[in-house]
């Protein structure tokens, strides 16, 4: 598959979409772990990047919405991601994760994750209002249309309820030559996403009070350099510098129109 990825070939099975969907999810997570363990200049600038999303996602969480301790967060396409799950956990939240390939969710509950349930974003397996606050990094783009899995995500918080939203922008595009081979390729079935597209489908779903901010302003394999100036013009003049960051966050509060 990722031999065949590479030559630009049509690589999805129209047969059974859902089924080849499912596969390329755990395909994606192997190769990622298989890269990071043989690549030490893959490792690298996955874990730098990975905790600098996770310090901010983190940060943005507890500043947004008044501290995690005694609340429900659902972490939707956690993944493995540690990085965030456990500092949440361990600043009181009672933190539930949800991916659906299984072995993701064996590695972070080694790591010591309490609550991790395998399954669909798009279909998420819990009651109504289950949530105060419910948030995903990075796997919107996996799963389209993205109006299934952001309305999913509406029902299950609560009124008043936050949701969060960080997504690489379709405008930022990853500098591929400067990667390790096998980072930053994406399955048949992601999609670039604008911050605009994923907050004109949350207001319709009875999401207000939207927001955007940047998550990481800079692409994962910038050299250090420029890297740095650009997050610090970033960091000063987020007006100008957010609708240009490689990674961007939509904040909204559920109203009382979801159903």
């Amino acid at each position: 598959l990722m031999a065949a990825m590479r030559r630009g070939e049509d690589l999805q099975n129209r047969g059974s979409p859902e089924l080849d969907r499912f596969m390329w999810e755990h395909h994606l997570y192997d190769w990622g772990t298989a890269v990071i363990y043989s690549d030490s200049r893959a490792a690298e600038i996955f874990v730098q990047y990975a905790e600098k999303g996770a310090r901010r996602l983190c940060r943005f969480l507890e500043e947004w919405i008044g501290g995690v301790h005694g609340k429900r967060l659902l972490y939707v396409g956690s993944g493995n991601d540690r990085l965030v799950s456990l500092p949440l956990e361990q600043a009181g939240a009672f933190m539930v994760n949800l991916d659906v390939v299984s072995d993701s969710l064996e590695d972070l509950m080694a790591a010591g994750a309490e609550n991790c349930v395998c399954g669909d974003i798009r279909r998420l397996p819990f009651r109504a209002e289950a949530f105060d606050v419910v948030f995903s990094k990075g796997s919107l783009h996996h799963s389209q249309p993205i109006a299934e899995p952001l309305r999913a995500m509406a029902r299950v918080v609560k009124r008043g309820g936050h949701i969060i939203a960080a997504e690489p922008s379709k405008y930022s595009r990853l500098p591929r030559f400067l990667l390790p081979a096998g980072l930053g390729h994406p399955t048949p079935y992601e999609n670039a996403l604008s911050r605009r597209q994923v907050a004109r489908i949350l207001a319709k779903d009875g999401v207000d009070q939207l927001h955007f901010t940047a998550l990481t302003h800079v692409p994962p394999g910038t050299p250090a350099p420029l890297a740095n100036l650009w997050e610090r013009l970033g960091q000063a003049m987020p007006w100008l510098f957010d609708r240009f960051a490689f990674e961007f966050i939509v904040h909204g509060k559920r109203g009382d129109g979801v159903e």
